[in-house]
């Protein structure tokens, strides 16, 4: 994503974010954004390039023979 778009992203998820009165409300979505930008960080952390690539020979995922 572009930073523009980055930015107008930001900016929305802050606006709905500030319309929410109810602070146990706000500290769920706070809760909850925290573990997703956690889990997301160790997933990246996770991957190795080998992990990426598909083995030699690896074709078709059906597992059809034609």
């Amino acid at each position: 994503m572009d930073d523009e778009g980055e930015r107008r992203q930001e900016l929305r998820l802050i606006k709905a974010f500030l319309s929410i009165t109810d602070a146990r409300k706000r500290q769920r979505i706070l809760n909850l954004a925290e573990q997703l930008a956690d889990d997301a960080a160790s997933d990246t952390a996770a991957l190795a390039p080998a992990d990426v690539s598909k083995p030699d020979g690896c074709g078709d995922a059906t597992g059809r023979v034609e």
